[in-house]
């Protein structure tokens, strides 16, 4: 019967087959001071302030009667204080950083609001980084070229891992470069498109044949909830 239905709406766009596949939730890291600033971090390794911290709670929270099979985070504290919270919850399972997943480096940018950015490099530069960032590259920054070849990468290690439910906790940036490798999407302009909030949960759904779909998308009910039912809010 669940073929039948998969090959009805494979032939008629716009009906969605039940979801049949291993998931892939995405963290990105709670807020820090530098959030609040609205200063760009990427690899300035800037810990969670205290409101990121609570935040980090809340999403282990919502995660903690999940079946998770592994967690991988970004090195940087801010990610993997923010998968420590989360791992919390689940005796046995040792958080993996792993270096793909660290945020991009914004070179002379790192550690400066907008307006200290155009008065450093003008504001043709800037809107032109932000009109297309994966063709763009920040001065003294990671290559355009290079963030979605390591997009890329990621995103097959992650596609290959047969973990039924795995975590991914990381940063804004990366996780929207991510995105197109994972869902096949070709190399293009999402990042101020999509919207990646401080410890929000999005998630990807992965079929046998390596085929993702997005099921959700910047969840962040947890950080505003009553505590007593984070636990019980669904995951879908």
């Amino acid at each position: 019967m669940t073929e039948h239905i998969r090959k009805d709406t494979d032939e008629a766009p716009g009906l969605s087959a039940p979801e049949n596949g291993r998931k892939i939730y995405f963290v990105r890291h709670g807020k820090t001071e530098w959030n609040n600033l609205f200063r760009y971090q990427g690899v300035t390794d800037v810990p969670l302030c205290a409101e990121g911290e609570e935040q980090a709670r809340r999403a282990g929270l919502r995660l903690a009667r999940l079946n998770v099979g592994a967690i991988v985070c970004s090195p940087l504290s801010r990610a993997f204080e923010t998968a420590k919270r989360i791992a919390a919850h689940h005796p046995g399972v040792i958080v993996e950083k792993n270096p793909l997943f660290i945020e991009i480096n914004f070179g002379e940018w790192e550690g400066l609001t907008v307006p200290e950015i155009k008065a450093h490099s003008g504001e043709e530069l800037f809107y032109k980084w932000r009109s297309n960032e994966l063709h763009v590259t920040v001065p003294g920054g990671e290559e355009a070229d290079a963030v979605f070849d390591r997009a890329s990468r990621a995103a097959d290690e992650l596609i290959s891992r047969r973990e039924e439910n795995i975590v991914v906790v990381g940063h804004g940036a990366m996780f929207r470069a991510l995105l197109l490798p994972l869902l096949g999407v070709p190399r293009s302009n999402v990042f101020w498109k999509t919207r990646v909030d401080n410890c929000s949960i999005s998630a990807l759904c992965v079929e046998n044949n390596g085929k993702a779909t997005l099921s959700f998308l910047n969840d962040t009910l947890h950080l505003h909830a009553d505590e007593d039912k984070i636990a019980d809010l669904p995951l879908s």
